[in-house]
C-alpha cells in the first residue's frame, strides 16, 4: 500500500469490535421482556376495560335484517354460537357517538414519550456513527461542533 492522504501512512482495513455471546444473550433477553411485557399490558388494559355484557335480547328484537337473523339462527342451530355470543356481538357493532372516543391526555402523552424516544435513538445512533468513522478514518483534524464530548 502507499501512503494516502497527504503523506499519512496506510490503515489497516476495519475491523469492527465484536459482541461477546452473552452480550448477545442479554441483548436477546432484554427484546424479548419487552416484547412480553408490551403483548402483556396490551392484553390487560384491553380486557380491563371491556365492560359486562348488556342484556341478551332474544334474535327477534335484535336489530338485524332478515337475512343477518337467518344466518344468525342457523349458527345458534348448529352449535357455532350461543344467543349471548350474538347479542354481545350485535351490540358492540351499533353505531354510538363515544364508541371511539379519543383520551387527548393519553395521545399527548404518547407523542412526548415518542419524541422521548426518537431522541434517545438519534443521540445513541449519532455518538456511535461518529465512534465507528472515527475508528475508520482516524479523529477529525479540525472539530466544528463544540458542544461535542471526546
Amino acid at each position: 500500500m502507499t501512503a494516502d492522504r497527504g503523506g499519512a501512512p496506510p490503515r489497516a482495513p476495519y475491523e469492527p469490535p465484536k459482541q461477546s455471546v452473552g452480550g448477545q444473550l442479554l441483548d436477546a433477553v432484554v427484546v424479548l421482556v419487552l416484547i412480553f411485557v408490551t403483548l402483556f399490558a396490551t392484553t390487560y388494559i384491553t380486557s380491563a376495560e371491556d365492560e359486562a355484557p348488556a342484556d341478551t335480547r332474544p334474535l327477534a328484537e335484535l336489530p338485524l335484517t332478515p337475512g343477518e337473523r337467518t344466518q344468525y339462527q342457523k349458527m345458534i342451530d348448529a352449535g357455532v354460537a350461543d344467543l349471548d355470543t350474538i347479542s354481545a356481538g350485535v351490540q358492540a357493532n351499533q353505531p354510538a357517538d363515544d364508541k371511539y372516543e379519543i383520551d387527548v391526555l393519553a395521545l399527548l402523552g404518547t407523542v412526548v414519550l415518542l419524541a422521548l424516544y426518537l431522541g434517545f435513538v438519534y443521540r445513541v445512533s449519532f455518538r456511535e456513527y461518529r465512534e465507528v468513522v472515527e475508528e475508520r478514518f482516524g479523529p477529525a483534524e479540525h472539530d466544528t461542533d463544540p458542544g461535542r464530548q471526546p
